[in-house]
């Protein structure tokens, strides 16, 4: 099966899709601001919670990593008496922080070829892979790509070191074999259309995720036939979103008008057989008594919503605002490349300039070799941002 990774190398973020067989089937987003499942850090215990069996694990992100020690003892589960407040630990990533969870984490063993580097630097600090953005991407990955193609020249070099075995070579984004930006955006979209005429309504909540199947309005055949029709089209198109949109936990499926066991169970095989080549191997429960299919799929990295939205929201948040402003702006200066360039954002846009997307602003200026200078826009009815030459 034949397997490619696109990357668009932006300023501060590199947004990735995985092709399989020529399909997109996974969007990754990469900015540095979570460590990797799978990850080897070196961190500090900031607390011990002997109620949970655990230690929160200072591992540089902005929540702590949970980490759960259970030894065996006579009065039940607790924490090995050579783990202390303070104490420098190396630990495994199992996977990784999400909006309002710290990464979940494993102890790992220091005496291998990491100890001695680890002896030598000041907790938090990643130790393997080194930090860089296509070693964290590598390991988010279902598995090692056969050609790598990335818009960026730039890049070339980082990409060779990660990806050691696969072709990698420069392509303008017009000569993909997919759109990654309508990709991207029909991820983030609640409803998606199906080729039948129905639609899938996806909901994130923080118990599980929801999902709704409607058949539209068929405009042949009985009203069983459609249903059941535009439930095996949905069972396909399910499976697909679950990767895209890296989704994960309890999954609570609501199909169309399935009435009786044959339909039913006709219905539970397509979507099993959907998600046989899922590389996180979900598991189809069965049917609830309210007549709901539930899946469980688990949890590696966090879910595509959870880098780019306001939690909770459908909006995308400030600091994915920024960083497309950032991209947009660098597609202009490549164009007009002796201009000098104003961003005008609005005041939550200049924050995440100034935070979380600080990087990307700095890593545009030095590859332009000159300053961007950022304003607030006045008033509140104002676009996001706006890219004003000088």
């Amino acid at each position: 099966m034949p397997r490619e990774l696109l990357i668009a190398a932006g300023p501060g973020e590199w947004r990735a899709v995985w092709l399989e067989d020529g399909l997109a089937v996974e969007l990754h987003v990469e900015r540095g601001d979570t460590r990797p499942a799978g990850s080897i850090q070196l961190g500090r215990v900031v607390r011990l919670a002997a109620g949970l069996a655990a230690a929160f694990v200072d591992i540089g992100e902005e929540r702590p990593g949970f980490l759960p020690i259970r030894h065996a003892a006579a009065s039940g589960p607790r924490l090995p008496t050579e783990l202390t407040e303070g104490a420098r630990v190396v630990v495994r990533i199992r996977r990784e922080a999400q909006s309002d969870k710290g990464a979940l984490l494993t102890l790992r063993d220091d005496r291998d070829r990491l100890a001695e580097r680890a002896a030598r630097l000041d907790p938090p600090v990643q130790l393997d892979p080194m930090p860089g953005f296509a070693a964290s991407l590598a390991l988010r990955l279902p598995g090692l790509p056969e050609r790598v193609l990335a818009d960026d020249q730039a890049v070339l070099p980082e990409l060779r070191a990660a990806f050691a075995d696969a072709a990698v070579a420069h392509r303008a984004a017009a000569d993909w074999p997919a759109d990654l930006d309508a990709l991207f955006e029909a991820a983030l979209a609640p409803t998606l259309a199906l080729p039948g005429g129905g639609s899938l309504h996806i909901e994130e909540s923080r118990a599980a995720v929801l999902i709704d199947v409607d058949t539209g309005t068929p405009q042949a055949g009985t009203a069983d036939r459609a249903a059941l029709a535009t439930n095996l089209e949905a069972a396909a198109a399910i499976a697909r979103q679950l990767r895209l949109r890296q989704l994960g936990g309890g999954i609570v499926i609501d199909f169309a008008a399935l009435d009786g066991r044959r339909a039913r169970e006709r219905v539970q095989r397509a979507l099993a057989d959907a998600l046989r080549d899922d590389p996180a191997q979900p598991q189809v429960l069965g049917w609830s008594r309210l007549g709901h299919l539930e899946i469980v799929r688990p949890r590696r990295c966090r879910p595509l919503s959870a880098a780019m939205l306001v939690p909770q929201s459908l909006r995308k948040s400030a600091a994915t605002l920024a960083f497309e402003a950032l991209r947009l702006l660098y597609r202009e200066a490549r164009a007009r490349p002796a201009a000098n360039w104003r961003l005008v954002v609005a005041a939550d846009i200049a924050a995440a300039l100034h935070g979380p997307a600080a990087s990307g602003l700095g890593a545009l200026e030095t590859r332009l070799g000159r300053g961007v200078l950022v304003a607030v826009a006045p008033g509140s009815d104002a676009p996001p941002f706006d890219i004003v030459p000088l």
